[in-house]
This record gives C-alpha cells, sequence and structure tokens, in this order.
C-alpha cells in the first residue's frame, strides 16, 4: 500500500495542473511550478505584463521559464507505469497471475511487471533482472520519495514566498489606506476654514 501510495504522489508530481495529463515538453516558472510548454503558452498567450501562475497565482514579472528534461524523463516513466498498471489491474487486484494462476510474488526490473514463478521463467523476461517484490517495492518506494522530495521543498519554498508576499501586500495596502485618511482629514480641515477665510476676506474689502 505504500508503494501505491508513493507511486500515486509520484503521478500526481509528473501531471500538468492544467490540463491534468502527464507533463509534455515539461517547463518550470518563476515559482518553481510545472506545466507543458503548450498549456502555459496558451495560458499566457493574451498577456503582456504580468503572467500569473495557474496553480498559486504567484505573478511572473517576464514571460519565462525553463525546460526541464529531468522532470520530462519521469512523466515518461509515470506514464508508462500508469498504461502497465491499467492493463494489469485486474490481476493487481487479486495479486494472481491471469495466465498462469499463481501468485505474483517477482518483478521485472527492465519490463517494470509482476509476474509469478511460472513467468519469471518464461523466455520473454529470459536475461532480464527479476528480483522478490517485496524488496523491488522497497526500491522503488525510495527511489520515488528521492525523486519527489526536491519538489516538495521547492512547493515550501514557494509557499513561504507567496506568505510573505500576502503579508507585504496587507501592509502596503493598511498603509495606503493611512495615508488616504490622512489627506481626507486635511482636506475636510481646509474645507471648515473655507467660510472663516472668505469672512475675513470680505471683512478686509469692506471695512465699514
Amino acid at each position: 500500500m505504500e508503494f501505491v501510495s508513493a507511486l500515486a504522489d509520484f503521478q500526481a508530481e509528473a501531471s500538468c495542473p492544467i490540463c491534468l495529463d502527464f507533463l509534455k515538453d515539461p517547463v518550470t516558472i518563476n515559482c518553481g511550478h510545472n506545466f507543458c510548454l503548450s498549456c502555459i503558452n496558451m495560458s499566457w498567450k493574451d498577456l503582456t505584463d504580468t503572467f500569473p501562475c495557474p496553480f498559486c497565482r504567484f505573478c511572473c514579472l517576464e514571460r519565462k521559464f525553463a525546460s526541464n528534461l529531468q522532470l520530462g524523463n519521469l512523466a515518461e516513466i509515470a506514464k508508462l507505469l500508469q498504461i502497465r498498471r491499467s492493463k494489469r489491474k485486474r490481476q493487481e487486484e487479486k495479486f494472481v497471475c491471469e495466465k498462469h494462476n499463481q501468485v505474483l510474488t517477482f518483478f521485472c526490473q527492465k519490463d517494470l511487471e509482476v509476474l509469478c514463478p511460472r513467468c519469471s521463467f518464461s523466455t520473454d523476461h529470459r536475461n532480464h533482472y527479476i528480483w522478490p517484490i517485496e524488496k523491488a517495492a522497497r526500491y522503488h518506494r525510495e527511489r520515488l520519495e528521492y525523486c519527489i522530495e526536491p519538489w516538495k521543498e521547492r512547493v515550501e519554498q514557494v509557499e513561504k514566498v507567496i506568505t510573505m508576499q500576502t503579508r507585504k501586500s496587507v501592509e502596503l495596502k493598511k498603509k495606503v489606506e493611512y495615508r488616504r485618511e490622512e489627506i481626507r482629514s486635511e482636506f475636510d480641515s481646509i474645507q471648515l476654514s473655507f467660510p472663516h477665510l472668505f469672512g475675513e476676506l470680505t471683512f478686509s474689502e469692506n471695512p465699514c
């Protein structure tokens, strides 16, 4: 179950927040989030001044992004795992080989397939690295966690930046409101002094 959970997290990280499909030609924008190149281009198509992140709404000042080849490779792996998992869904739910009706206890590293003992000796997997499914699950879980951890750290950093910017925005809004009240108060004082000034001016022009 832990492996399935880690796999789900890995596939989520390898998905585009816009199209919700696995990332194609992934690029990373300034806030750290990743999108398909075509998706982010479409999202920013008519923008000229600021470019908000479609996921966190962080405003990027430039139409700038960096290609992420490593994430592209991970997305291809996630896609392959998803395809193979969907093909074997019924067998995996039973943990029994459909062909030989034996428990799936081995894993083929090259083909990324779970195997029963008879499948592990078939010509389809000859000269492939076959190992116990428990060890394979532990290895791939650790590998997935290793791949996911840097992205979690980047998300946490971006969340901190967003929180800080939100706090600064609130403080700036308060300062603007305070200055507006000061100006309004000064304006009211000037208005109140108009009748008095007008009276003095009239008296000075007509002393008698």
